[in-house]
């Protein structure tokens, strides 16, 4: 989550699920027609808020041409939909944007332009999530809005959850985005005129040290009989685990999987995430979990650890934590524990090191 302030005054600190595959940067506004419950008192900009300006219909990043979007009485109206079938509509507007630096104050960035969302539909929200933080390459995301001010560059580094208590990091952006050092690895992001989420040039896959052999065209995108794009391999931070497109890809992949597990004999049992979950023995498992590595083009590899792609559930369930997608193959939050990444917008070049995130200042 990313730590935000809004308004003028800056009441309080909101928190929003930082997702890289999404545009707008949108949170919740009062009046409500559908809100979820959230732990913060619901932003009301009428009431809290002197910077708070809902833009014009004729305002160039007000795209009427989007679907749900619209014009009510002069004001923008945009509508947001997800892959899981959830949905954000509400008003954009104009609104000062804080955040707490690494200087102990907070920066501002004025005019910026966000959703104030008053209409969300069966969002996978907690109570103490506001909202989502868009990180594409859409004009209105914040990467693109700040583009020239920060040189189109951001970095983060997720640390793994804790039982107890999520542990802090940074977002960083210009200069500090940049990483240096022997580890770090830098691969291209595709270019796609009607695709503004970060498409990476996945060519193979290795499961426990064994490669599948797969055909760089089983990544590749390709427009369906609606003319719009498919497929591809993309990296998204508002996705919580890995998935692999169906009907190819996920299918080998799994199968290798299971394949690997079957010498043990474990007993296999079900879940409503995940197909692939064993039945742990009283003893626990003592063999070696498997590990799973990203080739792309170029030789670069990325490693994902066995702890991340294989998880506990509950007290004796272990499970591939790997999932089918209809549309496209994606490298989720969790497979992005402990590494480092580096976004530049400007070149399309996507960096990456291993590192211990709890501990990156």
């Amino acid at each position: 989550m990313v730590e935000i302030y809004i308004g003028t005054p800056a009441r309080r600190k909101y928190y929003l699920v930082m997702d890289t595959a999404s545009d707008i940067l949108w949170m919740q506004c009062k009046p409500c027609i559908r809100c979820w419950k959230q732990s913060k008192p619901i932003f009301h900009p009428v009431k809290e808020s002197s910077s708070f300006d809902p833009i014009r219909c004729n305002h160039t990043l007000c795209d009427l041409g989007r679907p749900g979007w619209k014009c009510v009485k002069g004001q923008c109206h945009y509508s947001i939909g997800y892959g899981d079938g959830s949905s954000s509509k509400g008003i954009l507007a104009f609104e000062t944007l804080g955040f707490a630096s690494d200087r102990h104050q907070k920066e501002f960035v004025r005019n910026f332009i966000f959703g104030c969302a008053n209409d969300n539909r069966d969002p996978a929200m907690t109570k103490e999530q506001s909202g989502v933080f868009g990180l594409n390459m859409e004009p209105l995301s914040l990467a693109r809005q700040l583009l020239e001010l920060i040189g189109g560059r951001f970095s983060y580094c997720l640390p793994p959850f804790k039982s107890n208590k999520q542990p802090l990091s940074r977002l960083k952006f210009g200069d500090e985005a940049i990483l240096r050092g022997p580890q770090v690895r830098t691969i291209r992001i595709i270019h796609a005129p009607t695709l503004i989420t970060y498409l990476l040039p996945l060519s193979d896959v290795s499961v426990a040290g064994h490669r599948l052999g797969f055909k760089s065209k089983d990544f590749a995108i390709h427009k369906n009989d609606h003319g719009n794009v498919r497929g591809g391999f993309i990296i998204d931070s508002g996705t919580s685990f890995t998935a692999f497109k169906s009907g190819g890809p996920y299918e080998r992949i799994i199968e290798t999987f299971k394949a690997y597990f079957e010498p043990f004999k474990l007993r296999p049992t079900n879940s409503e995430l995940f197909e692939v979950c064993y039945v742990l023995p009283h003893e626990g498992f003592k063999e070696t979990l498997p590990s799973m590595t990203l080739h792309f083009s170029g030789g670069v590899d990325y490693l994902v650890p066995p702890n991340n792609v294989v998880v506990k559930l509950g007290v004796n369930k272990l499970c591939v934590a790997i999932r089918s997608f209809p549309e496209a193959s994606i490298l989720g939050e969790r497979n992005q524990f402990n590494y480092h990444f580096s976004y530049n917008i400007k070149e399309k070049l996507l960096s990456f090191a291993p590192a211990d995130c709890s501990r990156v200042v």
